[in-house]
């Protein structure tokens, strides 16, 4: 009976984890992708000054930097890697003033979060 317990213990804190990883990955990831498309909403309508573009876009990849820290625990670095790649050339280019070709690097950006966040869901076609 003492085994029994042990296993449900150990079997609870695996899904826990499970749950609370893929929670986290979720808000993270939806708040970073959520920042990103207004960013390319405010691009695209040309609503907003470069000073503002050039702020936002260093508060996103503050933010970044903060939400790095903890998913290089548990996303793969070469994924994480791929972020913040486009993540700095997106930042380069609107600092520079190339607007239109920041485009490409906030889509990118955009995918690589929504993959990371479908790749590390707790799913059988993930398990298999």
């Amino acid at each position: 009976m003492k085994q029994v317990i042990i296993i449900i213990i150990v079997l609870i804190i695996i899904f826990g984890g499970a749950w609370y990883t893929q929670n986290f990955l979720n808000e993270t990831s939806d708040t970073l992708v959520s920042r990103l498309e207004n960013l390319k909403t405010d691009l695209e309508t040309g609503s907003v000054d470069e000073n503002r573009l050039k702020e936002e876009t260093d508060e996103i990849y503050g933010e970044w930097e903060d939400i790095n820290e903890k998913w290089s625990v548990i996303v793969l670095h070469d994924e994480i890697d791929l972020i913040e790649t486009s993540l700095i050339r997106m930042k380069s280019k609107i600092k520079i003033g190339e607007i239109d070709e920041s485009m490409e690097d906030i889509d990118t950006s955009i995918f690589l979060l929504k993959h990371i966040k479908e790749k590390e869901k707790t799913s059988l076609k993930n398990i298999f």
